[in-house]
């Protein structure tokens, strides 16, 4: 479950939100932490820093020249922060989000897969894009920055004898963003609502929005990943709150302040 913060607010402080075991924090991105150009006249069309925003539609980009020629390499996918990770830490998983392998995530190839090649050298093979699994630790990436607030980029894998694949290992690429979808996210996701669980409620018949979060697809197994993501990267959640009265007693001649309750009730979990 992940609770919601905007990235202007975190770039202002960056302290970490303190929540439940198996949650994390989604970013989004504002119109005050959009990077700007040409003295804020224009809107970069990179990012730069970290943490990324799920808000938008990033693109890994590279560009070589090649022949007098410029190459660019493009990936378009979407970075989910791993569970159970601070910010600060900057572990994503890396979801595919186009061609055939869209919906699927990115993995890390195992060193002990290294196969033989050609006069005595050997390689270890790119893993191809897997189903989803949160708790694959080749499934996550470390990204790492050239320098502080930079928009160049590189990742490694968390687990210690992992690869990354081509497009997140080469030095340096960038991370082109969209914000013509926003996933349906917006910052109203933030966990439990304590003052308002806290209440009784005006009208016991009635049922109240205590918590939300929001649930990213890749916990979510519901039919097909390619098309889960184009419906529905990520699932809105609340907690519903109901009180039931167990017991009334008026207090008809005003004579004393205390009750004494003695009711058989049974608990529903």
């Amino acid at each position: 479950m992940y609770v919601t913060r905007r990235l202007s607010e975190y770039q202002r402080n960056r302290s970490e939100l303190p929540e439940s075991p198996n949650s994390g924090v989604l970013i989004i991105q504002d119109e005050e932490s959009r990077p700007t150009c040409c003295f804020g006249s224009c809107y970069r069309a990179t990012l730069k820093g970290l943490p990324f925003p799920q808000n938008a539609n990033l693109i890994v980009s590279e560009s070589r020249i090649f022949l007098n020629q410029t190459i660019t390499y493009i990936d378009p996918v979407v970075f989910i922060p791993v569970l159970d990770q601070p910010l600060s830490s900057n572990r994503y998983y890396v979801i595919k989000r186009g061609g055939k392998h869209s919906g699927k995530a990115s993995a890390n190839a195992k060193e002990e897969d290294r196969v033989p090649c050609c006069f005595c050298f050997s390689y270890v093979p790119e893993a191809k894009p897997q189903e989803a699994d949160p708790n694959d630790i080749y499934q996550q990436f470390q990204i790492h920055q050239k320098r502080s607030s930079s928009r160049y980029y590189t990742a490694t894998s968390v687990a210690p004898n992992g690869k990354p694949p081509e497009f997140l290992k080469r030095k340096y690429w960038n991370a082109e963003y969209s914000t013509s979808e926003d996933f349906g996210l917006k910052d109203d996701a933030k966990g439990i609502y304590t003052e308002i669980r806290s209440e009784l409620p005006s009208d016991f018949n009635t049922s109240v929005v205590v918590g939300k979060w929001y649930v990213p697809f890749i916990f979510v197994k519901e039919g097909n990943a390619k098309d889960q993501l184009k419906s529905s990267a990520y699932y809105s959640m609340i907690l519903l709150q109901r009180w039931e009265e167990v017991y009334s007693c008026e207090n008809a001649y005003n004579e004393n302040r205390e009750v004494v309750v003695d009711v058989e009730w049974n608990q529903k979990l």
